[in-house]
């Protein structure tokens, strides 16, 4: 979603999660990132998808679509960002 397609309150919260999962896929897939900051960022987005789904906000163009067709978990959705156990 582009920031400049926002239009009301409900566009504005969708610009703010969807950026707020391009954080979570960036750290998500970084071997040394803080897992603290991976976590709080999973918590954001997390809040701003339940919200967007309780007060009907359209979030169909932007990453939590994908959150929620995966079952609704940002959690669950990052770990495809992680990198795979070198041995």
């Amino acid at each position: 979603m582009s920031r400049h397609r926002v239009s009301d309150t409900g566009g504005a919260l969708a610009y703010l999660t969807d950026c707020t999962l391009a954080t979570v896929c960036h750290l998500a897939g970084k071997k040394s990132a803080p897992q603290s900051e991976l976590r709080r960022q999973i918590s954001i987005a997390q809040q701003g998808i339940d919200w967007m789904i309780r007060f009907g906000v359209d979030y169909s163009h932007t990453r939590a679509a994908d959150v929620v067709a995966m079952g609704g978990s940002v959690e669950a959705w990052a770990e495809q960002y992680r990198p795979a156990a070198t041995q």
